[in-house]
């Protein structure tokens, strides 16, 4: 893959730049004018560097199926969740030496997920565990399921049935602080439930922020260019219309019963709140910000996996639109009607009130051509002591790139996107489906052979030095 650095946010923008970028809005307002624009066939001229820190990958488990995240569960510093995405939670002990160990099965909820294709974005995306785990044994999953009861949320029209639901679900340990906490089967209790009109595009991850509130992420509902069934004019990213939360970050008290269905709380701070739009809704303009991750400084960070030209790194904040569809990244973004979507001009710093990335690279060198499917997995900043050189960035990956094999970034000096090249896995070799953070700051990654839903070959790796 091949790209240039990241620009800063809110860069400043010449006038003239300026003045070409309004010519181009009021161009793309008018349906008869698309023909006009002209795709960037490489948005971000040149390649991205190489980043002066080397890094090593150790195995820590192996022969699980689709891991695609993971989280620490309060009073076990020790312990690392692994979630796998047919519907299994992997308890897997941190050894000292990190050797590689063998995980316990924590939960199976599998026969609750939608039939799973060999190549599927849904099932079991997303685990977090209450900020009081250890003593109300409470956690949260994000999974799809059948639409077999009405959802919360919908864009489709009357008639319509959703191919599946998004669904956030509460559970319980019996027995919280114990050494083996038991996950009671019929504690499971539904939050709320989105229609989804596409199986790709879920997003799927769940935090909670250093507020004690749960942060989810959710797609644009799929296909492409945020257009087709269940997508309405304009896009479900920027769309405000009353239950329309796809191509949004949600928060959400899991504690709280005020909301429309009476199983959560909506927080009185949240910005949307007696405005226009869902009461849920924290941040908006969104394709699929398939992982995201709070810092220790409170800062929210997201990838958002990009339709087919950039991906992008967003630092979210309350109220926040990042875009979408009218932009992907800082480039300004046609739908095209039925044809595929494209970038066809930079526009930093315009329309005004939309939010441009932190960072971002595009598909240059191998987009759209077999096997190259390139989609930004969010990551987080590292604050392990494994590789102190890597200490304070933010350290994030790419499913597959051209090559056939994923691809580990980190932020350098003003953000720049930098290649994290591991010398002795240089082709990493294996498509990346998800990252994960122990509680000491150390950061893993995870995959398998081929990116599918099926077989063993699912790994989790340990970030190390270079020996």
């Amino acid at each position: 893959m091949s790209s240039t650095p990241i620009r800063p946010l809110y860069r400043q923008v010449p006038a003239a730049l300026m003045s070409v970028a309004s010519v181009l809005l009021t161009v793309a307002a008018a349906p008869s004018a698309l023909a006009q624009h002209t795709r960037l066939e490489d948005p971000i001229p040149g390649t991205i560097p190489a980043s002066p820190v080397a890094v090593s990958l150790r195995p820590l488990i192996r022969d699980i199926t689709a891991p695609v995240g993971g989280a620490v569960a309060p009073g076990e510093p020790d312990k690392l969740y692994i979630v796998d995405q047919i519907g299994k939670i992997w308890k897997v002990p941190l050894a000292g030496d990190t050797r590689r160990v063998t995980p316990a099965l924590f939960l199976d909820v599998g026969s609750r997920l939608i039939t799973l294709g060999q190549r599927d974005e849904r099932g079991l995306l997303g685990l977090a565990f209450h900020p009081d785990y250890a003593t109300n044994g409470r956690f949260y999953l994000f999974t799809s399921e059948p639409a077999t009861t009405p959802a919360d949320f919908s864009t489709l029209p009357p008639g319509v049935a959703p191919l599946n639901h998004s669904v956030v679900s509460e559970w319980r340990v019996s027995n919280p602080g114990a050494a083996n906490p038991t996950v009671d089967p019929a504690s499971a209790r539904v939050l709320l439930r989105i229609d989804k009109p596409q199986a790709n595009h879920n997003a799927g991850e769940i935090v909670f922020g250093p507020d004690r509130m749960l942060y989810i992420a959710v797609g644009d509902g799929g296909a492409g260019d945020d257009q087709g069934a269940g997508h309405v004019e304009g896009g479900n990213g920027q769309s405000l219309a009353p239950g329309n939360v796809l191509g949004k970050i949600l928060r959400i008290d899991p504690l709280g019963s005020n909301s429309a269905n009476g199983a959560y709380g909506i927080p009185a701070d949240n910005p949307l709140v007696g405005k226009p739009g869902a009461d849920e809704i924290y941040a908006y303009g969104l394709r699929n910000p398939f992982r995201m991750a709070f810092d220790r400084e409170g800062r929210l960070w997201a990838g958002d996996v990009g339709q087919g030209a950039i991906e992008e790194v967003n630092q979210i904040v309350s109220g926040g639109n990042y875009g979408w569809p009218v932009k992907e990244g800082s480039f300004l973004f046609d739908q095209n009607g039925t044809g595929p979507g494209f970038v066809y001009a930079h526009s930093p710093g315009a329309p005004a009130g939309m939010i441009d990335p932190v960072a971002e690279y595009d598909h240059a060198d191998g987009a759209g051509q077999p096997p190259a499917r390139q989609a930004i997995i969010g990551g987080f900043i590292y604050y392990g002591t494994a590789i102190p050189q890597l200490r304070g960035q933010y350290v994030f990956a790419d499913y597959i790139g051209a090559d056939g094999t994923g691809k580990l970034f980190t932020l350098g000096v003003r953000n720049q996107v930098e290649r994290l090249i591991a010398p002795h896995r240089n082709p990493l070799g294996f498509p990346v489906l998800g990252m994960a953070q122990d509680a000491a700051g150390e950061i893993y990654v995870l995959g398998n052979a081929a990116g599918t839903t099926t077989g063993t070959s699912g790994v989790v790796y340990r970030l190390g030095p270079v020996r």
